[in-house]
């Protein structure tokens, strides 16, 4: 007879709870033991969690208002200023000052900013005929009633809205607000009232209110004491606050992540509740709460936190992770029961799944210790930068590298960037900001930062940008290396090389020198075979000098040792000069040089140093062209830049190498049996020396269709059309001779709008070449130029009978020094600088009065022409 359906199910249970099946209440109990113990550890990690961000909200919140207080106090600092620079600030100055400082955009929550004038009772009628007078027929001091002094707001901006129910308030007769006055103003400090009610709740809620002042004191009265300070008060600086829009200003509108009061006082009292994130009464406990003290300005806040159900809950995480382990408890349970008979498995499934757990285990530590390992064995630094929160951390590594003991707390950025050698402050600024407008997410940048010692350390700073929707920078995180032992490498191999090639010079200058007497036969007739060997010899000579001389430049350029003697010379002739040095070794490599001629530019250059970059760009040019091939070298106007670009019909710039073309010893073909020789720093070289002269490099290039390599220089001058208000102008024609091209465009604006036409040169070997080819009716001359003294200048014009005659200006800041050299006969006028319009024109008025000319009528160009 088989058995039923419910005696299988007896049977089931009876095996169920059986001794037999003990093994599965085992691995229940140990399971369900397990499952209890990471609940406890995960709630109690949870917790240490949750409790260290609401410490750190509720520091932030702390800093954010202490911040805000301090910038409004620089707001009435600055307004106080204003007091203490001018004898009587009027109403409109106070307006435009208030405007300028564009509150509502970077400090919302201030009520308004405002000056409350100190009176006596003597000065009460005449002050409130003077307000009345000034456009306010109703105005009157408020509250009325007599008292030994007063006060009135006098200015108040924005005088709108709730803050017209202020002006004219006397401060002093409300015993809060008066408090606080006379401790400012006999301490000389900022002060904060305590809590008050502002005249400006005239309608909807009313807030909790404070009111800051600064005093002001009248000009040259002591105030050494807190007697003669109160003496010597003039008025109260002062800005009111509705600390509901205050605190709505500080926090901007990101949801808070708890609740928090704010009391006027050393304990939390509900009658003097400031501000209060919450609504109503509490109907629960907070998890988590938090007191600090807050001292400002004579006053003593308290901050009370308390965190929110949304807080609580994002870190109430386990209770998913406690089911699926009881899930996989119950699990484990029915297996163990269905595999009772089969132990064998069960323990193989076991041990099993034991390893698995292991290896996962031992993955992570092995995970968390390969990048503890990296961070340490790298030698980096890490931080991170909260600019919203205005904090900073640095771990251990990166405070060690300045001298400073780890510190793990949160530091103010202004601690970090203070570290920051003052010179290459600016300079990491703007390359972050560069990173940011170009939407770059990440950003490297060599710095020096001040060592504890006093020593300069250098670093590389990397860091990883994040940035909101709208591309405001909110965080940067990375790493800092210490550069001083690359650097300290990189020293020792520049001054390596630079000792070498010292070195080398003389034997070499020895080897060159015999080699050019052998073959140019100082000693006899040289065999053919031997005279073509010697060539060999001395050719390869002057290229290892060459290279020499290149490796010099560049440890001169890297340690700053480099002279320019930069002057104003035009463009032309250098480039005509260039072509010419280069020409003998194109015609050697077949090639030929074609030149658009340049126009009449001016630049500020080292003639040597630009000749050195045109012969780089030349001899590349030359070398990479074919034989019977053209180089052609081109210059133009860029806005007020001129371009020099030269142009060969070589092979191209491979793409792979453009990015490192103007890098030292860097060649497109580095092998050994390249076909064209050089030390690949002829190019790095140029790239200095033109940025040296304020200048820039570029190229640009076709595979298979030739280079074209340019550098640009600020235009100094060109000759060009006149002016529009100078192109019909029949007024005399003056010589301007001035090195500073501000003056220069200064003096052509005012004196081509009074009618002259006007010449300008920068140097006195251009004024010479401009005297020789017109005739002017008078010349203006500073005495100090770029290549000599105007007084030199003075001499040469006046030995001269064709100029001897010319009506001179001297327009300097030296003029009695140049009076006393020039043993002035008066012969020439004098203006000092600075000078206006005015004094200009009347000045040469007087210095034309004897010239035959009129101001008027220029001199026939046809008659005047050389």
């Amino acid at each position: 007879m088989s058995a039923t359906p419910r005696q299988h199910g007896g049977a089931n249970r009876q095996t169920l709870f059986s001794r037999r099946n003990g093994l599965a209440w085992a691995v229940l109990a140990i399971a369900l033991l397990a499952n209890l113990t990471s609940w406890l550890y995960l709630q109690q990690r949870e917790h240490l969690a949750a409790q260290r961000q609401f410490d750190l909200l509720a520091n932030e919140v702390s800093q954010a208002i202490d911040k805000r207080m301090n910038d409004h106090e620089q707001i009435l600092l600055g307004a106080a200023g204003l007091f203490d620079a001018s004898q009587q600030v009027e109403r409109r100055e106070w307006r435009t000052y208030y405007r300028r400082l564009d509150l509502a955009a970077h400090y919302p929550g201030i009520q308004g900013v405002g000056y409350a004038q100190l009176l006596q009772p003597e000065e009460v009628a005449a002050y409130e005929a003077g307000v009345r007078a000034e456009g306010f027929p109703n105005f009157r001091l408020h509250p009325p009633g007599p008292r030994p002094q007063y006060s009135s707001i006098h200015f108040l901006e924005p005088l709108t809205g709730r803050n017209l129910a202020a002006f004219g308030y006397d401060m002093l007769s409300e015993p809060t607000r008066r408090a606080a006055m006379l401790l400012a103003a006999g301490s000389g400090e900022t002060r904060v009232t305590a809590r008050v009610t502002l005249l400006q709740e005239t309608h909807g809620k009313v807030q909790a209110g404070l009111l800051m002042y600064v005093p002001v004191y009248h000009p040259d009265r002591p105030l050494d004491s807190p007697e003669q300070r109160l003496a010597a008060l003039r008025g109260i600086v002062y800005s009111p606050y509705r600390m509901d829009d205050l605190m709505a200003g500080i926090l901007g509108e990101q949801a808070p992540q708890l609740d928090f009061a704010i009391y006027d006082g050393a304990r939390p009292q509900a009658e003097a509740l400031l501000f209060s994130t919450r609504e109503g009464e509490a109907r629960r406990a907070p998890e988590f709460t938090k007191q600090l003290q807050l001292a400002l300005y004579g006053q003593r806040w308290t901050l009370t936190f308390a965190s929110l159900p949304a807080f609580e809950a994002s870190y109430q995480n386990a209770g998913p992770l406690v089911l699926l382990g009881l899930g996989v408890s119950l699990l484990l349970f029915v297996l163990a029961s269905l595999l009772t008979l089969r132990r064998e498995q069960a323990e193989a499934l076991a041990r099993k799944m034991t390893e698995q757990i292991r290896r996962n285990s031992e993955a992570l530590r092995q995970s968390e210790e390969r990048q503890r390992l990296v961070l340490k064995g790298s030698n980096d630094g890490w931080w991170d930068i909260d600019l919203q929160a205005g904090s900073l951390f640095a771990s251990p590594r990166a405070w060690e590298m300045l001298g400073y003991p780890p510190d793990e707390r949160p530091q103010p950025i202004m601690r970090w960037l203070k570290l920051v050698l003052p010179a290459d402050l600016n300079a990491l600024q703007d390359s972050l900001s560069q990173a940011v407008e170009a939407g770059d997410e990440s950003f490297s940048r060599e710095t020096s930062m001040q060592h504890r010692d006093g020593q300069e350390v250098p670093v590389l700073l990397r860091g990883y940008i994040q940035s909101d929707a709208q591309g405001r920078l909110q965080r940067l995180s990375g790493t800092m290396l210490d550069l001083s032992e690359r650097k300290r490498i990189e020293r020792l191999k520049s001054e390596f090389v630079s000792t070498v090639s010292h070195e080398l010079r003389t034997p070499l200058t020895s080897i060159a020198g015999s080699l050019g007497l052998v073959n140019g036969g100082a000693i006899g007739k040289v065999p053919p075979l031997m005279a073509q060997m010697l060539q060999i010899a001395q050719q390869n000579c002057q290229r290892l000098s060459h290279l020499i001389n290149d490796l010099l430049d560049m440890e001169k350029l890297a340690a700053g040792k480099m002279t320019f003697d930069l002057l104003t010379q035009p463009l032309k002739p250098l480039i005509e000069e260039a072509l010419a040095a280069n020409q003998a070794y194109a015609q050697q490599h077949g090639v030929s040089f074609s030149l658009d001629q340049p126009g009449d530019m001016w630049v500020r250059v080292d003639a040597a140093r630009l000749q050195q970059v045109l012969a780089n760009y030349l001899s590349n040019a030359v070398k990479f062209s074919p034989r019977g091939a053209r180089v052609q070298l081109h210059s133009e106007l860029r806005g007020s830049r001129v371009r020099v670009s030269v142009s060969d019909r070589g092979p191209g710039i491979p793409e792979a190498f453009r990015a490192r073309i103007f890098q030292k010893f860097a060649q497109a073909d580095g092998s050994d049996r390249r076909e064209q020789a050089g030390t690949g720093l002829g190019l790095a070289i140029s790239k200095e020396l033109i940025e040296r002269m304020d200048g820039s490099v570029g190229f640009h290039s076709v595979p298979g269709e030739g280079a074209t390599f340019w550098f640009e220089l600020p235009l100094i001058e060109m000759q060009a059309a006149l002016p529009p208000h100078e192109a019909h102008s029949s007024g005399p024609r003056l010589l301007v001779v001035e090195d500073e091209p501000s003056i220069v465009h200064l003096l052509q604006t005012m004196l081509g709008h009074a009618g002259y036409r006007v010449d300008c040169v920068f140097s006195e070997a251009q004024a010479q070449l401009r005297l020789g080819q017109q005739r002017y009716a008078a010349m203006t001359l500073d005495l100090r130029l770029s290549d000599g003294h105007g007084l030199a200048l003075i001499r040469e014009i006046r030995a001269n009978p064709e100029t001897r005659a010319m009506p001179i200006l001297v327009i300097s800041a030296y003029c009695d020094e140049g009076r006393k050299l020039l043993d002035d006969d008066g012969t020439v006028t004098w203006l000092e600088k600075p000078f206006d319009t005015e004094q200009l024109l009347d000045t040469l008025d007087r210095c034309l009065s004897g010239f035959p000319h009129d101001r008027r009528r220029a001199p026939d160009d046809h008659d005047t022409a050389r």
